[in-house]
């Protein structure tokens, strides 16, 4: 019987799912890489946030799918997987609704600065300026995938003007596809919606804060590398730009001292925006699933490697 590594507090259908097709589960925290080599002989790894390296590859000689349970997959080395010779699947689609209603509700939070109104309840100490709405504001998105799509959907009823960017046209439903310099020129909301890879590292930087409007808000629900944290926070310091809401920063879980948690023109919250109930279960059964045709000597239906 083929054996499936996952995670502690993985979602029960995709547990019920790989024991109805003759799996076996075997769970830990998977937090270190001693986690891993504990069940070398595995056949697949569920994962969620750790690491996977030819350190790793290199002694689960079994390993034949690695399947990330969500989008982004930073997290695993494709080249070293695929000199492997392990697949490497993600879940795209699967918690596109959960995500884009944190971009929204960031949108409204960096904008309108709820929280630090609701921190002036109890400490006055706590400046709380007045922003502005998102109804009938232009807001570019800068990826127009899943996540993309959804959070342009969405916002129909903010009556919003959409700049979509992505490397292939695609219909845009409250506006149109646009160039990144319209984007960081003409936006009252700039939502990043793409993945981190090399191409994309920083490429949120000083040179396009100067780009962007002072009175417009950053929101990242994406990851954190797309943007240089230290230009963001001089950026929000200086008045370049008027707030962010960030679901995702740079080095992750975020340190209590880090300083965007200090300032008054910030909403953080820390990376939980593809956590519902509805998300968990739908990435964890995509995974499953993948999990399983690659068991069965089948194509897998999201590999991300080649």
């Amino acid at each position: 019987m083929p054996k499936v590594l996952v995670f502690d507090d993985i979602a029960t259908a995709a547990v019920d799912y790989l024991k109805a097709h003759d799996v076996e589960v075997i769970s830990n925290r998977q937090l270190a890489d001693a986690d891993f080599l504990a069940h070398a002989d595995a056949d697949a790894v569920i994962l969620m946030m750790h690491p996977m390296t030819d350190k790793l590859f290199s002694q689960m000689p079994n390993l034949k799918i690695v399947a990330r349970y969500g989008v982004g997959y930073d997290n695993v080395n494709l080249s070293d997987a695929t000199a492997h010779g392990v697949a490497v699947t993600n879940t795209p689609g699967a918690n596109a609704t959960a995500v884009a209603e944190t971009a929204v509700m960031h949108m409204l939070m960096g904008g309108r600065y709820f929280y630090q109104q609701r921190q002036g309840i109890t400490d006055t100490t706590v400046p709380s300026g007045t922003g502005q709405e998102v109804s009938n504001k232009t807001v570019g998105i800068i990826g127009f995938g899943a996540i993309g799509q959804k959070i342009d959907e969405l916002l129909t009823g903010f009556h919003v003007d959409v700049l979509a960017y992505a490397r292939h046209d695609r219909p845009v439903k409250n506006g149109r596809m646009a160039t990144l310099s319209e984007i960081y020129a003409q936006s009252d909301f700039v939502v990043l919606a793409l993945p981190a890879t090399p191409d994309t590292q920083n490429m949120i930087d000083a040179t396009v804060f100067k780009q962007m409007k002072n009175s417009a808000v950053l929101v990242n629900i994406a990851r954190g590398a797309v943007v240089d944290e230290a230009a963001l926070i001089l950026a929000l310091k200086t008045g370049e730009i008027a707030g962010a809401g960030l679901d995702v920063v740079t080095v992750e879980p975020i340190d209590e001292k880090n300083e965007l948690l200090t300032l008054p023109n910030v909403f953080v919250t820390p990376h939980v925006a593809a956590k519902s109930v509805e998300a968990f279960d739908a990435v964890g059964l995509a995974a499953a699933e993948d999990v399983v045709r690659v068991l069965r000597g089948e194509k897998p239906k999201f590999q991300v490697n080649e």
